[in-house]
């Protein structure tokens, strides 16, 4: 059972027994005997110092990004990896039926969109292929270097990019061992092309002066938005590699790989080590205040006409309030503890304490897990999260999305009867079904129990309900779980934006009340909300 996260009291701003912080209009009463001569200095500091602040906001602001983006990405590796074990339990492959494996792997290739599936043995030698031209060498080739430090350890895991020797083509590998009586007898290989993960990049929607790029965990370039074919394979700076070898999150400022000088953000996966790298020419920086700059500086001068002999004080006096709040800034866009010292203003005050609020509520949101641990699937707080933001650009671009929510029949009686551990295995292969029968831009989760939810992207009601069918043959096809053959069914509610709903939890409440309809209805049944 997993112990709940505790809630944690967030820190509060120091107190202030005694005093009582004064609004702006009192501190304008004590500016009548300000000074002249630095009104000019105080104005230059102020705009550089707001300057630097919206440049450290957009770096948070892109660092969020490429931090769902590494999400996204460790999730398409989950599927994949998910698929592969669910391959490693066929009965062909503990037989030594390789020939028979060969089939089901052709079958299985074409739902983890991979270039091809190898089984290596504990030798090291290959045993099967889906590749034809690999199958027809007349020596069992050995295992390529890039694999070998992962089946050693007999842990699942993804491989740098590497150079195929049988194509000649540069792929990536995600491998799972399968074990018996806790040794390694074989390793299976999903063999992926880095053109497979385009997608990926080109959903996001990044202007298109930013350079995008995903990297392997041996920082070398296996995608990117604009030039990879000159790209691909070279590693990334040295400089950006040593940031990234100390924090998972990061920005700095230099040339990019094709010399223009650009403000570099990154996110690396702790889980495979894979990171994101965005950049952002400086110009679209300097561009994008243009406008706050002219207007700051037209107010310094008008407040150099009006309020010449009190301005400095005032200026100074908010200068340091915000530059108190550009390190807390900077610690909560990095993880770090926030402190924020008192401050001159009732209205600082209140933004300080709003930044120490947003730590407490971040640390407390680490402590959710953004997966389910038993199935892999994300959970409810990823997908709400996921779904909010797809359902922002379905209102943007005028498309369409659908949530089904799956629940299963019968499988109480199965744990009632068989057992936790059998009810887990089941709820793992339910899993494997339902993340095969969506695409790479859906989203699935488990919502608990034996709750399950399917986000369609960019698809009609109609479209969901046929996709609703299948998922319900799928689900109802036999389960063999060790000796132990189960069948279920499932009922399924559909909302869909905008039909049923606009926000996420009316739709969840809507295709919920759908699949309840639809269990009144019977079993394998779906209703729409």
């Amino acid at each position: 059972m997993v112990e709940p996260v505790p809630e944690k009291t967030g820190p509060s701003l120091p107190s202030l027994a005694g005093m009582k912080a004064l609004g702006i209009r009192w501190h304008l009463a004590g500016l009548v005997a300000g000074c002249v001569l630095p009104i000019a200095a105080v104005s230059v500091f102020l705009i550089l110092n707001y300057y630097e602040l919206e440049r450290e906001q957009l770096a948070i602001s892109a660092t969020s990004r490429a931090r769902a983006l590494s999400f996204m990405l460790d999730q398409d590796f989950a599927r994949t990896e998910a698929a592969l074990r669910v391959l490693g339990t066929s009965h062909r492959l503990a037989t030594g039926d390789l020939g028979g494996f060969g089939d089901r792997a052709l079958t299985a290739l074409q739902d983890i969109h991979a270039e091809n599936i190898v089984v290596w043995g504990a030798d090291g030698k290959m045993l099967s292929t889906t590749n034809p031209s690999m199958a027809e060498l007349p020596a069992r080739p050995e295992i390529p270097p890039a694999l070998k430090h992962i089946t050693k350890k007999g842990e699942p895991g993804i491989s740098e990019l590497f150079t195929d020797p049988f194509t000649g083509h540069a792929v990536f590998s995600v491998v799972v061992p399968v074990k018996r009586d806790g040794d390694t007898v074989y390793s299976i290989a999903a063999n992926v092309a880095p053109r497979q993960l385009a997608p990926l990049l080109a959903e996001q929607g990044f202007p298109a002066s930013w350079r995008s790029t995903i990297a392997d965990n041996a920082g070398s370039i296996v995608m990117r938005s604009q030039d990879i074919e000159k790209f691909q394979g070279r590693k990334l700076s040295s400089t950006l590699m040593l940031d990234m070898t100390h924090a998972s999150l990061g920005s700095l400022e230099g040339n990019n790989l094709d010399g223009t000088p650009a403000l570099t953000v990154f996110s690396q996966s702790p889980v495979t080590r894979w990171g994101i790298v965005l950049g952002i020419p400086l110009d679209d920086l300097t561009a994008g205040l243009k406008h706050t700059l002219t207007w700051l500086i037209a107010a310094t001068f008008a407040a150099l006409l009006l309020a010449i002999s009190w301005a400095w004080h005032f200026g100074g006096r908010v200068a340091e309030s915000v530059k108190a709040l550009i390190e807390p800034a900077k610690a909560l866009g990095s993880g770090e503890a926030v402190v924020v010292p008192r401050l001159h203003f009732k209205e600082a005050d209140k933004l300080g304490q709003a930044l120490l609020d947003a730590a407490n509520a971040l640390q407390q949101s680490d402590y959710r897990a953004h997966h389910d641990g038993l199935t892999g699937l994300a959970n409810r707080t990823l997908f709400e999260a996921v779904v909010t933001g797809q359902l922002a650009l379905c209102q943007r671009n005028q498309s369409r999305l659908a949530i089904l929510y799956i629940d299963l029949d019968g499988f109480k009686a199965v744990n009632d009867q068989y057992g936790h551990d059998v009810g887990d295995q089941l709820l793992c292969e339910v899993s494997a079904r339902i993340t095969n029968a969506t695409r790479q831009s859906d989203i699935a989760a488990r919502l608990g129990g034996d709750e399950f939810a399917v986000a369609l992207i960019g698809t009609e009601l109609s479209d969901a309900e046929t996709f609703g069918g299948h998922i319900i043959d799928a689900l109802s096809q036999p389960y063999q779980i060790g000796a132990t053959a189960l069948s279920i069914a499932a009922s399924i509610g559909i909302a869909g934006y905008p039909e049923s709903a606009n926000d996420i939890d009316t739709l969840l409440i809507r295709a919920d009340r759908a699949m309840y309809r639809a269990k009144e209805l019977g079993k394998g049944r779906l209703t729409v909300g």
